[in-house]
């Protein structure tokens, strides 16, 4: 992992996500942030203020959005300074655009590995992946999202849960969960829910991580007829730091799991939460 895309429009979520990238960068053993500040301009203009902006806005015609401009540029320095003494390299930017066009383009032109971004981490799983700043960069995300609540615990990743129907569609974003695992020194943990044969799924579990070739990870079965307790009490077992989830474009959470399993889970969460778009992957 070399570098991580930090979305931030400067507030107490947004500075949680900045922590918690920090955090992965020094635990991934020196990736460099890339800070971002976008902000829509109300006549739909586009262009990169780190250039010279003066001289692509009439100041006569414009004087709220180049004092924002300035204003925005000078949060962002303090912010790479102050991060930038612990040993992580940051370094900021400003773009003027619709957000997930910007975000998109960002992607294609840095080609950053990660995205962390604080979230409001709100009571439904419609309030959280629907119309707020997450769910939008998830949709043009060809690359992991991490979202992080302000009540999240940082830490440390070395147990991430990927709770699994063995959906084989879903198998295609097993990779990217690997990547990073492997990246952060971290172990992946298959869990499977079942209120069947447990001994019966074991094996087919087993099956499904050796023909997608999964390493440094474990594969359980947990005997439960709630599969959200289930995948609950499992990532509080082993000490999880993270719940992986696998999305599958706009109709939001499946694949994975199903849509009320995933909504408790993640409702729920106090810990970081990956989340990755199928549809976007390349």
């Amino acid at each position: 992992m070399k570098k991580i895309l930090v979305l931030t429009d400067f507030s107490k979520i947004a500075n949680k996500g900045l922590e918690a990238a920090v955090h992965l960068a020094k635990q991934s053993g020196g990736a460099e942030i890339l800070l971002l500040n976008t902000e829509e301009d109300a006549s739909g203009r586009r262009f990169s203020a780190t250039a010279d902006f003066s001289k692509q806005i009439d100041p006569e015609e414009d004087r709220f959005m180049i004092e924002l401009i300035r204003t925005n540029r000078k949060r962002l320095a303090s912010l790479a300074d102050t991060y930038s003494q612990e040993g992580v390299q940051v370094t900021a930017y400003m773009e003027i655009g619709p957000m997930q066009t910007v975000v998109d383009e960002f992607l294609e032109k840095r080609k950053a590995d990660l995205i962390v971004m604080g979230t409001s981490g709100e009571s439904t799983v419609e309030e959280y992946f629907v119309g707020n700043h997450t769910e939008q960069v998830i949709r043009v995300a060809d690359v992991p999202v991490i979202s992080v609540k302000l009540s999240d615990r940082l830490m440390d990743i070395r147990n991430i849960v990927l709770a699994t129907d063995m959906n084989r569609d879903a198998a295609r974003g097993l990779p990217y969960v690997q990547k990073l695992a492997t990246g952060m020194g971290a172990r992946l943990h298959l869990v499977h829910v079942t209120d069947g044969n447990p001994e019966k799924a074991k094996q087919k579990i087993e099956e499904y991580s050796l023909s997608n070739g999964l390493s440094n990870h474990t594969v359980s079965v947990v005997q439960d007829n709630d599969t959200e307790d289930g995948i609950k009490k499992y990532a509080a077992e082993i000490g999880a730091d993270m719940i992986a989830v696998i999305t599958h474009g706009r109709s939001g959470l499946s694949a994975m799991l199903s849509h009320s399993v995933a909504e408790d889970v993640i409702k729920e969460a106090s810990i970081p939460v990956l989340t990755i778009n199928m549809k976007e992957l390349k």
